[in-house]
């Protein structure tokens, strides 16, 4: 592309290398703000709406540069054919190399990646499942408008060996299909005896998720397993606007099995269960919804003045009336007999516990001698382990017949995600030193990092977003071995296009133009930010964080450099059609990642800060001009 005219081979080699190095520092120049972006974001996380207006701006200012900078000159060129077969090719490639690189953990570099992996495997999941369930379940045979109703609603979760997912008398919240790994179901009328083993592609929990009962067995996981769930309430709503799943819930109603669930674990009489069945399938056909059969509730006393009466704890007691009043909205009541064993150590807490009547020994295994702490009536039990989202650190057993309230987690997060008040209550008394203390002495983490988890629990928390377990988080990245050198992949991948751009740009102008650098400049500054918070939260050390970071700047540009070069003795067709690669691969991770992940955080603001950053990037190409 460089003009040779009568120039002598030492002009043009001088040209050139001119070119190489504007190249270089235009990269550099251009990518300065990721490891300043990744910087900001290891020590502060601003909003996620201010990240969002960023994002989008950055977004926007890049379509503009994108279609100044590189489609339009094609154009005018007469390469419109070169340019948009190179689009094609480098969209195709950007998205194939990111599937590649996704499936080795790379997609955790990126919110917006992430959540897009996720939900695209659930979909996938979802059909496959349900297609190889055909014989034996109603959902089988659905429609794929009816499919995409339970896809919206449908949800993934990894769940580690020895965790239980419900036990009796708790809420029957969802229906779980397993896509991988081994659940147990138990009997604990008998002792926790295991009655069933099941596997991939098994459904359970789906009888007391039709009728609306509380839950009669107990579920544990044997293995790793991988659970695709619909949960009760949202597949409840779509009854009355669709009719395939009505019929196949009145398929469910219909079958002898659900009566003689009904007789054999609530002691329902046969033909009270049968009544019921016959009502509750035409009650569904008539309005769209039926109602679970009659039961008797417990009478319980007042349990906002149980969860006030909390002092061993030192949080409930601190909350204003309308913040306890959610809670004892969400608290299930029961009562054990004798013996019963609330949870053991080293497992993971699930719940807390108010203790109604009765008393329970907190057992130390790693303390044989020491003797049993007993607490009475009005106490909460498991409550450190809770709110920490960690492991019980003992064994919680009744001494007799007791009764409780638990408040589950997935109950307790819903109501982090609703009330501002309660996650800023929580995250004051996150950083209080009984809880410091707590960490370092039966959570066993030394006191920097104890200050460190709780600090960043606390920050996650006024954000409004629920805080995961150090025990998750851990989990998730280490089931990709590779995850690290993935995410500095897919973030080069990234990358990749805008060194072509710029590469372009230099070898064909001598320079970048105004809008082009400000696009970038600000599209990089909060990818870069975001990325690395949550690199940090994801347990990657501050400076991992930022040498991989400022690598990426170095490999801008020299990518850069190495575009131009490449690009110094291509023709104007093959040129124009390297353009068109560039081009096409980089508006493909802006639609991708970019822009995803602002809608992801910001919202409705999204659309006018990405049309504010594609008319700033116009105005300063005018100035340029």
């Amino acid at each position: 592309m460089l003009a040779a005219g009568g120039s002598s081979p030492r002009e043009t080699s001088t040209v050139l290398e001119s070119v190489i190095l504007s190249a270089l520092l235009f990269g550099l120049l251009s990518a300065v703000t990721l490891p300043i972006g990744a910087g900001i974001g290891v020590v502060w996380r601003p909003p996620d709406r201010i990240i969002a207006l960023l994002l989008a701006f950055g977004g926007g200012a890049l379509l503009a540069a994108l279609t100044i900078d590189l489609v339009a000159p094609g154009v005018d060129h007469g390469h419109f054919e070169e340019l948009a077969l190179g689009a094609i090719v480098g969209g195709v490639a950007f998205k194939l190399l990111d599937w590649l690189v996704n499936r080795q953990g790379g997609y955790l570099r990126k919110p917006s990646t992430a959540l897009t992996y996720w939900r695209n495997q659930a979909r996938q999941r979802l059909r496959k499942v349900l297609g190889q369930m055909r014989r034996a379940n109603p959902l089988g045979g659905l429609s794929d408008a009816a499919l995409d109703l339970l896809l919206s609603i449908a949800k993934v979760r990894d769940v580690p060996a020895g965790t239980c997912l419900y036990r009796a008398q708790d809420p029957a919240k969802n229906v779980y299909i397993i896509l991988d790994g081994q659940v147990e179901l138990t009997d604990p009328m008998e002792r926790g005896r295991v009655f069933e083993r099941l596997t991939t592609h098994d459904a359970f929990g789906r009888m007391s998720f039709i009728t609306g009962m509380p839950r009669a067995t107990e579920a544990h996981t044997a293995s790793q397993v991988r659970l695709l769930t619909i949960p009760r309430d949202a597949f409840m709503a779509l009854l009355p606007a669709s009719v395939e799943l009505r019929g196949a819930v009145q398929a469910l109603l219909a079958s002898p099995e659900t009566a003689r669930y009904l007789i054999e674990r609530y002691g329902v009489a046969a033909a009270a269960a049968t009544r019921w069945c016959d009502e509750a399938h035409q009650t569904l056909a008539e309005t769209g919804n039926y109602a679970s059969p009659p039961r008797q509730r417990p009478e319980v006393a007042d349990p906002i003045e149980l969860l006030r009466g909390d002092e061993r704890l030192g949080f409930f007691h601190e909350l204003p009336e309308s913040l306890l009043a959610q809670i004892a909205g969400r608290l299930v009541h029961k009562s054990h007999p004798a013996g019963w064993s609330y949870y053991h150590q080293g497992r993971e807490a699930d719940r807390l516990f108010l203790l109604r009547h009765g008393s329970v020994n907190l057992l130390d295994p790693d303390a044989r001698a020491a003797e049993p702490i007993r607490i009475e009536r009005g106490a909460v039990f498991g409550g450190f382990s809770f709110l920490t989202a960690g492991t019980h650190a003992v064994t919680a057993v009744g001494q007799g017949p007791t009764e409780v309230s638990e408040l589950r987690r997935e109950d307790f997060d819903d109501l982090l995600e609703e009330c501002p008040e309660l996650r800023d209550r929580l995250a004051r008394y996150l950083r209080r030193r009984q809880v410091n203390a707590y960490l370092i002495k039966h959570q066993h983490l030394d006191a920097r990092r104890a200050a460190g988890w709780a600090e960043r629990a606390a920050r996650q928390l006024a954000d409004g977003r629920v805080f995961p377990s150090l025990a998750e988080m851990t989990r998730q990245v280490a089931s990709h071995k590779g995850a690290a050198v993935a995410m500095f992949l897919g973030m080069a991948l990234d990358s990749i296009p805008e060194s072509l751009v710029i590469g372009a740009n230099v070898l064909e102008t001598g320079t970048i133009s105004l809008s082009l650098l400000a696009g970038l400049l600000l599209a990089n500054l909060p990818e870069a930010l975001s990325s690395a918070a949550g690199m940090k939260d994801q347990g990657m050390k501050v400076a991992r964080i930022l040498f991989m970071w400022t690598t990426l700047m170095l490999m801008t540009g020299v990518g850069a450099a190495i575009g131009a070069l490449l690009l110094e003795d291509a023709p104007d067709l093959l040129f124009a059609l390297i353009e068109g690669v560039a081009a096409g691969a980089m508006l493909t991770m802006v639609a991708e990642t970019m822009l995803p992940e602002a809608f992801h955080k910001g919202g409705g603001v999204v659309g006018l800060s990405t049309l504010a950053g594609f008319l700033l990037a116009i105005y300063f190409n005018t100035l340029y001009s």
